[in-house]
């Protein structure tokens, strides 16, 4: 199993790298004018994908976190302790920043807006239940919303019903979205506006990534292709909708490379070169810190750098500095913020039982 571990780091590296060169290259035309000329290019303009490569890795390794897992709220310790301790640095970190990049619109520096990030649940959906405006810390948090709710359910279903029930109870959500119209004709147009703010359209990857893990297990079965078939057709259809069906093409391009990646020696090897894993093990802490502080430092940049070609490479000069910042937090910050919260859970959970 570790050739398959090292190959989904690079992975990962390769994620964060696309997702970084389209917030770099493609995102902000209104706050960097070199951006205007980037843009246009496809591998730069359709970065985003990177985002789905995340989710279809997440769908591939959540059936072997469950199977270890002792039950489901176990499970859910264990996916908090991933998670909460790098966001809570990394908006610690975006929200002190705030004061230092003051000509920058996409760093918000109200405290409120941390609360959304650490307790993983989208602003839309906070704002609606407590009447106050919340925002997120960073925009690129919004799939770690998703992620969380991910968890919640395919852990219910896992402990409740059996891991047989999983796949079909992520397609659900994706029915009802799919029925809005239905269900707003019904009389239910609030339900719908709550469901659209999950993010439950994106499940169609984590199905990716689930049945690629249940097949190279020898598990998969027949109705599983069908499940996730209609997952992704359910999700085509919301991207037609919005963006227009050219962008199906990325969306195929790396579901296919996701998939090719393990039956190729070739590509195995190459996603697991020290250049992708050394990112892909930074690439969570990367992921939260890198739009926020790196469009804010080119902003600031751009005031005194008139050279569009400049601009163009600079870049790579500020998530080189990015990059060992993550690392820093990867490496020391977060693993001792871990194993720190481990103690104090575990202690409640002893003082219980005693």
């Amino acid at each position: 199993m570790r050739p398959r571990i090292t190959h989904l780091d690079g992975m990962r590296g390769l994620a964060i790298l696309m997702v970084i060169a389209y917030h770099a290259y493609a995102r902000w035309p209104e706050l960097l004018p070199y951006v205007a000329t980037t843009q246009q290019i496809p591998l730069l303009a359709f970065g985003w994908v990177g985002v789905q490569l995340f989710f279809m890795i997440s769908g591939f390794v959540i059936f072997m976190t469950l199977d270890k897992s002792r039950g489901y709220i176990h499970f859910l310790k264990k996916r908090w302790l991933r998670l909460f301790p790098a966001m809570l640095i990394a908006s610690l970190l975006l929200y002190i920043s705030g004061g230092f990049f003051p000509e920058s619109t996409v760093i918000t520096g109200e405290s409120k807006n941390l609360i959304p990030g650490l307790i993983f649940v989208n602003p839309e959906t906070l704002s609606q239940l407590t009447g106050i405006e919340f925002s997120s810390m960073a925009g690129s948090f919004w799939s770690l919303y998703v992620e969380a709710l991910f968890y919640l359910i395919i852990g219910a279903v896992y402990f409740t019903a059996g891991r047989k029930y999983c796949l079909p109870a992520l397609l659900v959500p994706m029915l009802l979205l799919s029925a809005s119209s239905v269900l707003k004709s019904l009389g239910h147009p609030l339900l719908i506006d709550v469901i659209s703010k999950f993010g439950f359209i994106h499940y169609a990857w984590f199905m990716v990534g689930c049945l690629v893990y249940e097949r190279l297990h020898g598990r998969d079965q027949g109705y599983h292709y069908v499940l996730v078939l209609l997952a992704l057709l359910i999700n085509f259809s919301y991207y037609v909708k919005h963006d227009g069906v050219i962008t199906v093409v990325p969306l195929v391009v790396v579901m296919l490379f996701f998939i090719a990646s393990f039956y190729s020696k070739q590509m195995e090897r190459w996603l697991s070169v020290r250049f992708f894993t050394a990112i892909g093990f930074v690439s969570y802490a990367l992921y939260l810190i890198h739009e926020n502080l790196m469009i804010a430092m080119m902003i600031k940049l751009n005031a005194w750098i008139k050279s569009e070609a400049v601009m163009i490479a600079l870049p790579v000069v500020v998530v080189a500095v990015l990059y060992y910042i993550a690392w820093l937090i990867s490496k020391y910050a977060e693993p001792a913020l871990r194993n720190a919260l481990n103690l104090v859970v575990d202690g409640r959970v002893r003082a219980k039982e005693s």
